[in-house]
Protein backbone atom coordinates (compact mmCIF):
# COMPACT_ATOMS: atom_id res chain seq x y z
CA UNK A 1 0.00 0.00 0.00
CA UNK A 2 1.39 3.38 -1.13
CA UNK A 3 0.84 6.25 1.19
CA UNK A 4 1.60 9.46 0.42
CA UNK A 5 2.32 12.56 3.24
CA UNK A 6 1.86 15.90 2.17
CA UNK A 7 1.99 19.28 3.34
CA UNK A 8 0.39 22.35 2.57
CA UNK A 9 2.50 25.07 3.38
CA UNK A 10 0.26 28.18 2.91
CA UNK A 11 2.13 30.71 2.23
CA UNK A 12 0.95 32.82 5.29
CA UNK A 13 2.63 32.60 8.19
CA UNK A 14 6.15 30.71 9.78
CA UNK A 15 5.79 30.58 13.07
CA UNK A 16 8.62 28.58 15.48
CA UNK A 17 5.77 26.19 16.91
CA UNK A 18 4.36 24.88 14.06
CA UNK A 19 8.10 24.43 12.64
CA UNK A 20 9.58 22.72 16.18
CA UNK A 21 5.79 20.45 15.73
CA UNK A 22 6.89 19.31 12.39
CA UNK A 23 11.21 18.96 12.91
CA UNK A 24 9.65 16.76 15.91
CA UNK A 25 7.57 14.96 13.82
CA UNK A 26 10.39 14.17 12.00
CA UNK A 27 13.00 12.85 14.52
CA UNK A 28 9.56 10.21 15.54
CA UNK A 29 9.34 9.34 11.92
CA UNK A 30 12.64 9.63 10.19
CA UNK A 31 11.37 6.71 7.64
CA UNK A 32 8.70 8.76 5.97
CA UNK A 33 9.41 11.22 3.50
CA UNK A 34 7.47 14.75 3.02
CA UNK A 35 5.96 16.06 0.21
CA UNK A 36 6.34 19.33 0.44
CA UNK A 37 3.71 21.31 -1.29
CA UNK A 38 4.70 25.36 -1.17
CA UNK A 39 3.09 28.85 -1.61
CA UNK A 40 5.51 30.75 -2.52
CA UNK A 41 3.91 34.61 -1.19
CA UNK A 42 6.51 33.70 2.02
CA UNK A 43 8.94 35.42 0.11
CA UNK A 44 6.85 38.46 -1.01
CA UNK A 45 5.87 39.49 2.32
CA UNK A 46 6.72 43.20 3.47
CA UNK A 47 10.04 43.10 4.30
CA UNK A 48 10.55 39.37 3.81
CA UNK A 49 13.98 37.93 4.36
CA UNK A 50 14.20 35.40 1.71
CA UNK A 51 17.36 33.46 2.69
CA UNK A 52 15.88 33.09 6.62
CA UNK A 53 12.44 31.95 5.04
CA UNK A 54 14.13 29.58 3.18
CA UNK A 55 16.40 28.28 6.12
CA UNK A 56 13.08 28.15 7.95
CA UNK A 57 11.80 25.76 5.36
CA UNK A 58 14.11 23.62 5.11
CA UNK A 59 14.44 23.24 8.69
CA UNK A 60 11.75 20.35 8.56
CA UNK A 61 13.45 19.12 5.36
CA UNK A 62 14.76 15.54 5.37
CA UNK A 63 17.07 14.25 2.05
CA UNK A 64 14.30 11.92 0.69
CA UNK A 65 11.41 14.85 0.90
CA UNK A 66 10.17 16.36 -2.31
CA UNK A 67 9.32 20.24 -3.17
CA UNK A 68 6.18 20.36 -4.92
CA UNK A 69 3.60 23.84 -5.68
CA UNK A 70 0.88 24.73 -3.70
CA UNK A 71 -0.85 27.97 -4.81
CA UNK A 72 -3.88 30.26 -2.95
CA UNK A 73 -4.08 33.64 -4.90
CA UNK A 74 -3.16 36.25 -2.83
CA UNK A 75 -2.64 39.40 -3.84
CA UNK A 76 1.04 39.52 -3.47
CA UNK A 77 1.61 36.61 -5.60
CA UNK A 78 -0.89 37.92 -8.11
CA UNK A 79 0.38 41.42 -8.42
CA UNK A 80 4.26 39.81 -8.56
CA UNK A 81 3.10 37.58 -11.46
CA UNK A 82 2.06 40.48 -13.63
CA UNK A 83 -1.89 39.04 -13.26
CA UNK A 84 -4.58 41.50 -12.58
CA UNK A 85 -6.04 40.40 -8.88
CA UNK A 86 -9.42 39.36 -8.07
CA UNK A 87 -11.34 39.47 -5.17
CA UNK A 88 -14.26 37.00 -5.89
CA UNK A 89 -15.36 34.02 -6.15
CA UNK A 90 -14.40 33.22 -2.72
CA UNK A 91 -14.69 29.86 -0.97
CA UNK A 92 -15.87 31.76 2.13
CA UNK A 93 -18.28 33.65 2.96
CA UNK A 94 -16.55 36.46 4.95
CA UNK A 95 -15.17 39.24 3.36
CA UNK A 96 -11.46 39.37 3.63
CA UNK A 97 -9.06 42.12 4.91
CA UNK A 98 -7.18 43.61 2.24
CA UNK A 99 -4.68 45.17 4.39
CA UNK A 100 -3.00 41.71 5.17
CA UNK A 101 -0.69 39.97 3.56
CA UNK A 102 -3.09 37.32 3.20
CA UNK A 103 -5.44 38.82 1.19
CA UNK A 104 -6.89 36.76 -1.69
CA UNK A 105 -6.00 33.43 0.31
CA UNK A 106 -9.89 32.46 -0.11
CA UNK A 107 -10.02 33.29 -3.61
CA UNK A 108 -11.17 30.40 -5.64
CA UNK A 109 -7.78 29.82 -8.55
CA UNK A 110 -10.29 27.97 -11.29
CA UNK A 111 -13.50 30.19 -10.60
CA UNK A 112 -11.35 33.82 -10.48
CA UNK A 113 -8.60 33.70 -13.50
CA UNK A 114 -8.50 32.32 -16.98
CA UNK A 115 -6.42 29.38 -18.15
CA UNK A 116 -4.11 31.93 -19.51
CA UNK A 117 -3.33 33.91 -16.51
CA UNK A 118 -3.49 30.65 -14.36
CA UNK A 119 -0.30 29.46 -16.67
CA UNK A 120 0.98 32.35 -15.92
CA UNK A 121 0.86 31.98 -11.95
CA UNK A 122 1.79 28.39 -12.26
CA UNK A 123 5.20 29.56 -13.99
CA UNK A 124 5.73 32.68 -12.06
CA UNK A 125 5.35 31.17 -8.51
CA UNK A 126 7.50 28.04 -9.76
CA UNK A 127 10.43 30.27 -10.75
CA UNK A 128 10.02 31.96 -7.30
CA UNK A 129 10.61 28.43 -6.00
CA UNK A 130 13.27 28.42 -8.01
CA UNK A 131 14.68 31.58 -7.49
CA UNK A 132 15.26 31.39 -3.70
CA UNK A 133 17.03 27.65 -4.16
CA UNK A 134 14.36 25.00 -4.44
CA UNK A 135 13.68 22.29 -7.31
CA UNK A 136 11.39 23.28 -9.91
CA UNK A 137 8.32 22.06 -8.83
CA UNK A 138 6.31 18.89 -10.69
CA UNK A 139 3.83 18.23 -8.30
CA UNK A 140 0.50 20.65 -7.07
CA UNK A 141 -2.24 21.16 -5.09
CA UNK A 142 -4.55 24.09 -5.31
CA UNK A 143 -5.80 26.41 -2.62
CA UNK A 144 -8.74 24.55 -1.07
CA UNK A 145 -8.54 22.03 -3.82
CA UNK A 146 -9.94 24.89 -6.49
CA UNK A 147 -8.70 22.76 -9.51
CA UNK A 148 -10.29 22.94 -12.84
CA UNK A 149 -9.75 22.84 -16.47
CA UNK A 150 -8.44 25.44 -16.89
CA UNK A 151 -5.99 24.87 -14.16
CA UNK A 152 -5.12 21.72 -15.78
CA UNK A 153 -4.39 23.08 -18.69
CA UNK A 154 -1.86 25.41 -16.78
CA UNK A 155 0.17 22.39 -15.04
CA UNK A 156 -0.01 20.35 -18.22
CA UNK A 157 1.35 23.75 -20.11
CA UNK A 158 4.51 24.25 -16.84
CA UNK A 159 5.13 20.24 -17.80
CA UNK A 160 3.59 19.31 -14.39
CA UNK A 161 3.15 15.00 -13.61
CA UNK A 162 0.91 14.92 -10.44
CA UNK A 163 -1.29 16.83 -8.98
CA UNK A 164 -3.30 16.08 -5.60
CA UNK A 165 -6.55 18.66 -6.04
CA UNK A 166 -9.48 16.40 -6.09
CA UNK A 167 -11.28 15.51 -2.76
CA UNK A 168 -14.49 13.83 -1.98
CA UNK A 169 -16.25 17.63 -0.59
CA UNK A 170 -17.48 15.26 2.66
CA UNK A 171 -14.39 14.73 3.80
CA UNK A 172 -14.30 18.50 4.56
CA UNK A 173 -17.70 18.62 6.94
CA UNK A 174 -16.34 18.09 9.94
CA UNK A 175 -15.68 21.83 10.28
CA UNK A 176 -16.95 23.26 7.01
CA UNK A 177 -21.16 22.88 6.75
CA UNK A 178 -22.64 21.33 4.25
CA UNK A 179 -23.95 23.91 2.76
CA UNK A 180 -21.02 26.03 3.17
CA UNK A 181 -19.47 28.01 0.22
CA UNK A 182 -16.49 25.78 -0.15
CA UNK A 183 -18.40 22.12 0.22
CA UNK A 184 -20.42 23.78 -3.02
CA UNK A 185 -17.38 24.66 -4.94
CA UNK A 186 -15.93 21.71 -4.78
CA UNK A 187 -19.44 19.58 -5.53
CA UNK A 188 -19.25 21.62 -8.57
CA UNK A 189 -15.48 20.99 -9.67
CA UNK A 190 -15.19 17.59 -8.98
CA UNK A 191 -18.83 15.89 -9.20
CA UNK A 192 -17.46 12.63 -9.75
CA UNK A 193 -15.45 12.63 -6.58
CA UNK A 194 -16.06 9.47 -4.20
CA UNK A 195 -14.66 7.96 -0.96
CA UNK A 196 -11.14 6.17 -0.86
CA UNK A 197 -10.79 7.66 -4.63
CA UNK A 198 -7.58 5.93 -6.50
CA UNK A 199 -4.87 8.04 -8.42
CA UNK A 200 -5.96 8.55 -12.29
CA UNK A 201 -4.47 9.92 -15.46
CA UNK A 202 -6.08 13.73 -15.93
CA UNK A 203 -4.09 13.23 -19.26
CA UNK A 204 -0.95 12.04 -21.32
CA UNK A 205 1.15 14.35 -18.98
CA UNK A 206 -0.61 14.63 -15.54
CA UNK A 207 -1.75 12.35 -13.06
CA UNK A 208 -4.40 13.06 -10.52
CA UNK A 209 -3.71 11.67 -6.60
CA UNK A 210 -6.53 12.47 -4.72
CA UNK A 211 -6.87 14.08 -1.36
CA UNK A 212 -8.50 10.76 -0.13
CA UNK A 213 -7.66 10.63 3.51
CA UNK A 214 -7.48 14.27 3.89
CA UNK A 215 -5.90 16.77 6.48
CA UNK A 216 -5.02 16.43 9.91
CA UNK A 217 -7.33 19.79 10.45
CA UNK A 218 -9.90 18.19 9.24
CA UNK A 219 -9.71 14.86 10.66
CA UNK A 220 -8.55 12.64 14.06
CA UNK A 221 -6.60 9.75 15.03
CA UNK A 222 -9.75 7.52 15.39
CA UNK A 223 -10.82 8.63 11.34
CA UNK A 224 -7.76 8.19 10.16
CA UNK A 225 -7.45 4.74 11.09
CA UNK A 226 -11.25 3.99 10.31
CA UNK A 227 -10.37 5.90 6.72
CA UNK A 228 -6.87 3.41 6.67
CA UNK A 229 -8.91 -0.14 7.34
CA UNK A 230 -11.42 0.76 5.18
CA UNK A 231 -8.81 1.40 2.49
CA UNK A 232 -7.33 -1.89 3.48
CA UNK A 233 -10.55 -4.00 3.15
CA UNK A 234 -11.78 -2.49 -0.18
CA UNK A 235 -7.76 -3.41 -1.37
CA UNK A 236 -7.37 0.34 -2.15
CA UNK A 237 -3.61 0.70 -3.04
CA UNK A 238 -3.45 4.47 -2.41
CA UNK A 239 -3.77 6.28 0.38
CA UNK A 240 -3.01 10.70 0.34
CA UNK A 241 -3.02 12.42 3.67
CA UNK A 242 -1.12 15.08 5.04
CA UNK A 243 -1.38 17.96 7.19
CA UNK A 244 -0.86 22.16 6.91
CA UNK A 245 2.52 23.68 8.18
CA UNK A 246 0.75 26.88 9.51
CA UNK A 247 -1.43 24.51 12.20
CA UNK A 248 0.94 21.97 12.71
CA UNK A 249 1.51 22.56 16.24
CA UNK A 250 -2.51 21.58 16.70
CA UNK A 251 -3.44 18.94 14.20
CA UNK A 252 -0.31 17.06 13.47
CA UNK A 253 -0.30 14.97 16.36
CA UNK A 254 -3.21 13.25 14.49
CA UNK A 255 -1.16 11.82 12.18
CA UNK A 256 1.74 11.14 14.81
CA UNK A 257 -0.71 8.90 16.89
CA UNK A 258 -2.12 7.23 14.07
CA UNK A 259 1.10 6.18 12.17
CA UNK A 260 2.30 3.55 14.42
CA UNK A 261 -1.00 1.68 14.58
CA UNK A 262 -1.69 1.82 10.87
CA UNK A 263 1.55 -0.11 10.55
CA UNK A 264 1.01 -2.29 13.30
CA UNK A 265 -2.76 -3.15 11.81
CA UNK A 266 -0.44 -3.31 8.07
CA UNK A 267 1.55 -5.86 9.47
CA UNK A 268 -1.10 -7.90 11.00
CA UNK A 269 -2.49 -7.70 7.24
CA UNK A 270 0.31 -8.87 5.60
CA UNK A 271 0.37 -5.42 3.71
CA UNK A 272 3.77 -3.77 3.22
CA UNK A 273 3.37 0.43 3.82
CA UNK A 274 5.47 1.72 1.46
CA UNK A 275 5.59 5.49 2.08
CA UNK A 276 6.08 7.67 -0.94
CA UNK A 277 8.74 10.34 -2.39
Amino acid sequence: MQLWVTVDWEGLSLEEDNLQAMRSFREKFPHIPLLHLINPAYFLQPGANRAQIGSHIRSTFLPQDTVGLHLHPMRSLVQHCGVTFQTAPSISDAKEDCREASCGYSVSLEYAYSQLELTQLVACSSDLLVSNGFQRPRHFRAGAWQFGPKLQAALEANRFSWDSSYIDADLLTTRWHKDSRLVRLLKQLHPQSKPFEQPFALSVELMEYPNNASLADYTNTKHLLKLFEQLLTAQQPVMVLGFHQETASDYLVHLERAIPHMEKLARQKNVRIEWMH
